[in-house]
């Protein structure tokens, strides 16, 4: 006999809701939509979100993600395109006395090896609005130019750190520097941004036996740099010595480019052959070496990575920090020059002791000892360059640029030029900003 069972009312709209499910289900007219989305493609959103507006008049076309302009039948009187302005190219034969206060193109192909479509500093938002990247030729520019002629034959013992304000030109400066080692035949060992090996944005771990951490990535994206800027010059210096690498050994026959081939080829290897690439590159004669670091004062502060402990590790556990800590704390190079540029854009990434030494206070009279700034704060392992505003010449020169490339289109009188002289503080960011503000 069978039963019946009373069911309460949440359960009896649960069966009913499944009744009707099933119900739906079974009905042909789901079935045959059912069996026509199995045959239908699946729709590519990139196309499927692309449109194309019909023939006449100026048009925007869109394919895909990206959007192009049709300007074929635009009136001429309002969207002539200007001729961009015709540049120099710097490097060590360009770079002379005869082309201060003007500018000259930096070349891509180095920008492209270096940085891989990204640039130091703030200098990305210039380069789209010129159209290709340039920087001005100042007399600082000549004179680190000089200065490291001069160090190719004769090595200093001590770095150079070029230090000034937010906005002054450092890190174009370095960038100069780096363009013109790489075309007077230096190993050009260029880092554009140090920030990553702080700021926690990549991978990083423990090292192997050591209490060192490593970031596998950021030393061989540099290594890949060197070989693509000086893979002619690395391989005429040989190693002078037998070099173990892993598993491998490799010759004293063989040279730096083989040395760094192996560093790329396995990761794991990347810190091993920088190392080994520093070592041998600084004490050798046979081609002079250019270390360039762009915020160098991420080598002296607090990371932004931690250890398994969850504390704060200072720059000075990371092994690539360690690879360049010496150069700038008194190890010379035999033939070549080290230089760095100083950033306070991250505030968290430049020490105080660091930043009191670079812009030390004004001294107190000696006539108070006992408020008299201690002497030895300033102090430094290295060499300091202030980068000042621009000079009068300067300023001109950059103010005609910019009119060349249609940023300024009213005429560049002594007048207009003082004018964005004196608002800007002589500083070249401000400037830029300056006739910039409605782009």
């Amino acid at each position: 006999m069978i039963r019946a069972t009373k069911l309460t009312q949440p359960a009896a709209k649960a069966a009913k809701y499944v009744a009707g499910i099933r119900l739906l289900s079974s009905s042909p007219i789901v079935a045959a939509e059912k069996s026509s989305n199995a045959f239908k493609p699946k729709a590519d959103r990139t196309q499927s979100m692309a449109f194309t507006k019909k023939d006449g008049g100026t048009k925007r076309v869109r394919s895909g993600t990206t959007t192009s302009v049709n300007m074929s039948s635009a009136n001429p009187a309002y969207y002539t395109e200007l001729p961009k302005p015709k540049l120099d190219l710097l490097s060590k034969d360009t770079a002379t006395a005869t082309r201060l206060n003007t500018f000259m193109q930096i070349d891509e192909g180095f920008l492209q090896s270096t940085g891989k479509g990204r640039y130091p500093g703030h200098l990305a938002a210039d380069f789209k609005l010129f159209g290709k990247p340039a920087l001005l030729y100042r007399q600082v520019t000549q004179t680190l130019v000089d200065q490291m002629a001069q160090n190719a034959q004769t090595a200093p013992k001590r770095a150079t750190v070029l230090d000034g304000l937010n906005g002054a030109g450092k890190s174009a400066e370095l960038l100069k520097l780096a363009m013109v080692a790489a075309t007077s035949g230096h190993i050009v060992i260029y880092g554009l941004s140090t920030l990553p090996w702080a700021n926690s944005s990549r991978p990083y771990g423990p090292g192997f036996k050591s209490d060192l951490f490593v970031q596998y990535e950021l030393a061989n994206e540099l290594l890949r740099s060197v070989s693509a800027v000086s893979r002619e010059v690395l391989s005429k210096v040989p190693l002078g010595k037998s070099v173990a690498l892993g598993k491998r050994t490799l010759e004293s026959g063989k040279t730096l480019a083989d040395l760094v081939d192996i560093g790329l080829q396995t990761p794991s290897l990347s810190h091993d052959a920088l190392d080994q690439l520093l070592e041998i590159a600084s004490s050798q004669t046979v081609v002079p070496v250019f270390i360039g670091l762009d915020e160098v004062n991420t080598l002296w502060c607090k990371t932004s990575y931690r250890d398994q402990d969850d504390n704060v590790l200072p720059a000075n556990r990371f092994r690539l920090a360690q690879s360049f800590l010496p150069f700038f704390e008194g190890k010379s190079l035999a033939k070549g020059w080290v230089v760095g540029a100083t950033s306070y854009a991250e505030v968290r990434f430049m020490p105080k002791d660091l930043k009191t030494r670079l812009c030390p206070p004004p001294a107190i009279p000696i006539a108070n000892p006992d408020l008299a700034r201690d002497p030895g704060v300033a102090e430094l392992p290295f060499d300091v360059v202030k980068v000042e505003r621009l000079s009068s010449p300067e300023a001109w020169g950059l103010m005609q640029f910019y009119q060349k490339a249609n940023i300024v289109t009213t005429p560049v009188t002594e007048g207009l030029v003082a004018k964005k002289w004196v608002y800007a503080n002589g500083n070249p960011r401000q400037m830029f900003a300056g006739v910039t503000t409605y782009f």
